[in-house]
């Protein structure tokens, strides 16, 4: 089937909900992805983080395979070996206490919503609300909402977070690196001194780091970096390598306040998941956590050479995860479409914001030829 025709059976049957690129992948190895046509480009996107191993990796892709000759999922009325095994992985690596494992980013709001309900009722303790720290506006964390609780939101500020923290305020939900709004890192302090307030105030902390990935920052969590622990931590890009799963992760009391009767993910996660996210697990702590932290290092140090020009308002990043915010007189979509001509594949965010977040598997020498081609394009752009 030809490009054509593969456009026109996405017209005519599919519900598009993400606006397309006019380009359509079949195959990828390493750090490159190939179309239709076999032009390779190499991928700065990874699926939004979510194929942290890149492509064709032998340990996910033998593993994988091993696992679909035996079974490829059950139903959740049973118990499952990799499951089990997934559980005690990550909780000893981490200082979590248990995990609840489910399907989506959506299903880590109800889940850590429900947790945060009952543990209120079970404390006898009256608090209703959930304070969201943000500076964007929708819908996304509306889901927490429906357990009975109240969903405010503050910008991260600390007098303003201060005003916020009131007493019905039972936890607050942060998030460490706001990868849509631009790739924006929270301020040290900030997380220092509204950690400190919490604490004060008896208040749950939850991190929302579904949209990070785990292992991005060069820590398994971003949290770490600031040296402190939450309550609670939603986990989901990445975990699996590109194969679907997400979980919430808890320490103490909080974790055990989910019964069978709480079905709260209709999604069964399969083998295959827990299988993949395995492997990638392993392979973080096996060494690639170093590697990330030693490549996130070198991207930016090559990054930072693009704020002589004055059509770049600010670059941020952390680990290999950077966003380079153009001025509005330079539109981030011109920029990508310029890089996939030339073979490279970038993402947008808010903010005009070029977003990068390239396979943990990427060399130096793919980095640079990545710099490169945005070089060139900027040195020929005359604003």
């Amino acid at each position: 089937m030809d490009f054509s025709q593969i456009k026109e059976l996405d017209r005519k049957y599919s519900m598009i909900t993400y606006p397309r690129h006019n380009l359509c992948l079949s195959r990828g190895e390493g750090s490159y992805l190939y179309d239709t046509n076999n032009h390779a480009y190499l991928d700065l996107v990874a699926g939004l983080g979510e194929n942290c191993l890149g492509y064709k990796h032998p340990m996910l892709t033998e593993a994988i395979k091993d696992q679909v000759d035996k079974l490829i999922s059950c139903s959740n009325l049973y118990y499952n070996e990799l499951q089990s095994q997934l559980a005690k992985t990550i909780c000893e690596t981490t200082a979590f206490t248990k995990a609840c494992f489910c399907g989506s980013i959506c299903d880590t709001l109800l889940i850590a919503a429900t947790m945060v309900r009952k543990y209120c009722a079970m404390a006898k303790d009256s608090r209703r609300t959930i304070l969201v720290v943000t500076d964007a506006k929708g819908a996304r964390y509306d889901a927490m909402q429906n357990n009975n609780l109240d969903i405010r939101t503050v910008r991260p500020d600390e007098n303003e977070f201060k005003k916020a923290l009131d007493s019905d305020v039972c936890a607050v939900v942060f998030a460490p690196i706001q990868v849509e709004r631009g790739v924006k890192l929270s301020k040290y302090e900030f997380i220092l001194s509204s950690y400190a307030l919490c604490k004060a105030h008896g208040t749950l902390i939850i991190y929302d780091e579904t949209g990070i990935g785990l292992g991005r920052t060069g820590t398994m969590f971003a949290f770490e970096q600031y040296g402190i622990q939450p309550d609670i931590v939603m986990i989901a890009r990445g975990m699996g390598g590109g194969v679907q799963i997400a979980a919430v992760l808890s320490r103490g009391e909080i974790s055990t306040t989910l019964a069978p009767t709480d079905r709260i993910s209709a999604f069964r996660i399969s083998t295959i998941a827990c299988t993949a996210a395995l492997v990638v697990i392993d392979s973080l702590r096996s060494g690639l956590l170093e590697e990330v932290e030693a490549k996130g290092e070198y991207l930016m140090s090559k990054l930072s050479k693009f704020k002589k020009h004055n059509f770049v308002a600010d670059i941020r990043g952390k680990g290999l995860m950077a966003g380079i915010e153009l001025t509005p007189n330079l539109k981030a979509a011109k920029v990508i479409g310029q890089m996939e001509s030339e073979g490279f594949l970038l993402d947008q965010t808010d903010f005009n914001t070029l977003r990068i977040t390239p396979p943990f598997t990427i060399t130096e020498s793919e980095i640079d030829s990545m710099y490169n081609a945005l070089a060139q394009i900027f040195a020929e752009t005359n604003l």
